[in-house]
């Protein structure tokens, strides 16, 4: 163990130590400034740290400038590790392999001093991985924005670190996927949704809708316009529930049939239609398996026989019919 830690252990000696021992004597070794660079290689896989940090580094890069080259190859997993030395990430990023570069700019533990100095690469992977990095600062993810490459502001757009100054500046970006994104991210401010869900895109409209953060009275607008044209948007997607209270109550007999077809009617809007005038709305609510047990009870009982049979036979399909009250679970 002395051995092991003294400075002057011979190299011989302590390759005898490390090929004799395990764990904690090689760990050692692997610290010591007399160990051999080929046996400090070796060393690498177990003990990166100890090797990385090793007082003869310096030393052993003046003679072998390739040195930290040799130790990736043998670990080239080693940028997964935590608190590297700033010597050894250093050389990373300005290493000439484009993919160890890569990995430095898409690692969360990667200082943002050095992301912000991968964020002038010359490839536009490195700097796309940098826009992609959470660890990315917003002064420099603000720089990306106003990037050449459309896969450099695209992933800006998506990054949450990403502040609203850069998203207003990719709101106006020519290229609609990546309005489309700044659309759909929670920091974009209101009136920039506000111009957004009115874009020429459908894309970048669909984007906007769904934002929580778009005013709904412009959501329902959206959605209202739509539908004159598909009637089927109301039966196949989830929309907003304002927007179904509005449907609910639409003079349009087809509107009401396809809310009351859609499976994600709210249960309070599936009874009201189970109330509605028309036969052809309340046969739907009668079809629609998500309808709770106590709508389908009521339909069972309706004065046309055939929604009673449908709404019979839907409770039948639910397995849950003979084991809960109505009352208590109504979905």
């Amino acid at each position: 163990m002395k051995q092991a830690i003294d400075a002057t252990t011979s190299s011989e000696e302590l390759r005898k130590l490390a090929d004799t021992y395990s764990g904690v004597v090689r760990k050692l070794v692997a610290s010591n400034p007399n160990t051999p660079p080929d046996l400090l290689i070796e060393l690498f896989i177990e003990f990166p740290h100890q090797v990385l940090n090793n007082p003869v580094i310096e030393l052993i890069l003046l003679e072998n400038p390739d040195f930290f080259k040799e130790l990736y190859e043998n670990n080239p997993y080693i940028f997964n590790e935590d608190a590297l030395p700033s010597l050894f990430i250093e050389w990373a990023v300005n290493c000439s392999d484009e993919g160890i570069r890569k990995t430095i700019a898409s690692n969360e533990n990667t200082h943002p001093s050095f992301l912000e100095k991968l964020a002038k690469d010359t490839s536009i992977d490195v700097r796309s991985h940098v826009a992609e990095n959470h660890r990315t600062n917003t002064n420099t993810l603000q720089k990306l924005a106003e990037d050449k490459s459309k896969k450099v502001r695209l992933a800006v757009a998506e990054n949450s670190n990403t502040s609203k100054c850069a998203l207003l500046k990719l709101a106006t970006d020519k290229c609609y996927e990546i309005r489309s994104k700044v659309a759909a991210h929670t920091k974009t401010p209101t009136d920039v949704l506000e111009k957004l869900i009115q874009d020429s895109n459908g894309i970048v409209r669909f984007g906007a809708a769904r934002n929580p953060n778009t005013p709904q009275h412009l959501v329902n607008k959206l959605l209202e316009k739509l539908i004159k044209h598909e009637t089927s948007i109301i039966q196949e997607y989830k929309l907003p529930e304002s927007f179904l209270e509005w449907a609910v109550n639409h003079q349009d007999t087809n509107i009401r049939v396809a809310v009351a077809c859609n499976s994600n009617t709210p249960q309070n809007l599936l009874m009201q239609l189970a109330q509605d005038e028309e036969t052809c709305v309340r046969t739907a609510v009668a079809k629609n398996s998500k309808s709770s047990r106590k709508t389908l009870t009521k339909l069972a009982q309706d004065e046309n026989e055939t929604i009673c049979f449908i709404a019979a036979w839907t409770l039948k399909e639910r397995s849950d019919y003979y084991y809960f009250d109505y009352d208590e679970n109504q979905f």
